[in-house]
């Protein structure tokens, strides 16, 4: 290719003619398209150097947009897989905290449920497990924890002590009488029961709702009745001390009587008089 002003022959890489000194961009649209494109604003071809922009692959070395792969070494712009020298990942800081915010709230939570379960499981071992007391002339060991309760269906002004303790599953009624002058240390105790006993029943009958005798071992009395809309099953046992008897009544819940029914016997067994 010559140049058009003075027929110099012109190099495919000359920017201007070596012998009139004309600039290729002077030469017309036809000489300006040929080259790598080094002082035009735009290259359409492969890589724009020094500026410029490049639609290719690269945009190199100061300024220029690169919206193929990469855009390099400046304030380019990269539209394909990596803009270089800009801000990137802008996301991850915000994804690390709300991850390490969450952890921390699943770990709370844990936690919060461990401590709850830890503390529920050591009150339902303490609420289940035996508790000996003392009171009146006997200690008793019962078989869950009970509290001391004011009143009882089974008091009696004529008693002269009285105890009465309760829980949500069971209850225990403590009644002491004297008899005055009348010693039962030469009378035959099975006798005296079942004297007791038969009157001991029309008492209750008169006393309780719906009661029902449901069968007498020695010196126990068991039967149902009814309060308050439930029926409770009891197991009343009666010791003859000289001139004193005491009665005790051990009752829950009918539903709960194959629960209770063998803790009350080992209970009643656990009694120890004071000396």
């Amino acid at each position: 290719m010559n140049c058009p002003i003075c027929g110099a022959p012109l190099g495919a890489t000359d920017n201007e003619c070596k012998n009139c000194g004309t600039r290729r961009a002077e030469m017309g649209p036809a000489y300006n398209n040929t080259g790598y494109g080094q002082q035009s604003s735009y290259g359409y071809g492969g890589n724009t150097m020094n500026g410029g922009q490049g639609y290719g692959n690269y945009g190199m070395n100061n300024g220029g947009q690169g919206y193929g792969n990469y855009g390099m070494n400046g304030g380019g712009f990269g539209y394909g897989n990596y803009g270089m020298n800009s801000s990137f990942g802008s996301n991850s800081f915000t994804r690390t905290r709300n991850n390490s915010v969450d952890t921390r709230k699943i770990i709370t939570t844990i936690v919060v449920v461990i401590i709850f379960l830890l503390t529920f499981l050591v009150y339902q071992m303490n609420y289940n497990s035996e508790h000996k007391e003392s009171f009146g002339d006997i200690s008793i060991t019962f078989p869950q924890k009970l509290s001391v309760e004011s009143t009882s269906i089974f008091s009696d002004s004529d008693a002269s002590d009285s105890y009465m303790y309760s829980n949500r599953n069971m209850r225990f009624a403590y009644l002491k009488y004297n008899l005055g002058n009348l010693s039962m240390k030469n009378e035959n105790k099975e006798e005296l029961y079942n004297i007791i006993f038969p009157l001991m029943g029309s008492m209750l009958e008169k006393k309780l709702d719906n009661y029902k005798k449901k069968d007498q071992l020695d010196n126990h009395l068991r039967f149902y009745y009814d309060d308050e809309g439930d029926t409770y099953f009891c197991d009343m046992m009666l010791d003859l001390k000289d001139d004193t008897y005491y009665m005790y009544v051990a009752y829950c819940r009918s539903e709960n009587e194959n629960k209770f029914i063998s803790k009350f016997r080992k209970m009643y067994d656990s009694i120890e008089y004071k000396k």
